[in-house]
């Protein structure tokens, strides 16, 4: 005789922390010019794309990508998701 049970291992749902997008990269420029804009832009050595950080972040994410440009050493750079310009964070590899 076969029973047909109900699966004891269901799938559970989680709200799980949605992680970002991360690469590594150098620091090409940081422009500090542009005071009216909520945003500080950055340039990357791997893409002439335009980045931007904004000002109320965390500093120590402007002081790593300063330390990155002139020391010419690589930060781990997370984003929301791919297609996102705006850096989330800063950190050292």
């Amino acid at each position: 005789m076969v029973y047909a049970l109900q699966a004891i291992a269901a799938p559970q749902h989680h709200k799980a922390k949605k992680k970002g997008v991360v690469h590594s990269m150098t620091v090409l420029l940081v422009n500090l010019e542009n005071n009216n804009e909520p945003y500080i832009g950055v340039i990357f050595q791997v893409s002439q794309r335009r980045y931007k950080l904004p000002k109320d972040a965390n500093p120590a994410y402007l002081q790593l990508l300063k330390e990155s440009q002139h020391d010419h050493t690589p930060v781990l750079v997370e984003r929301a998701k791919e297609e996102s310009d705006i850096i989330v964070s800063v950190k050292k590899p």
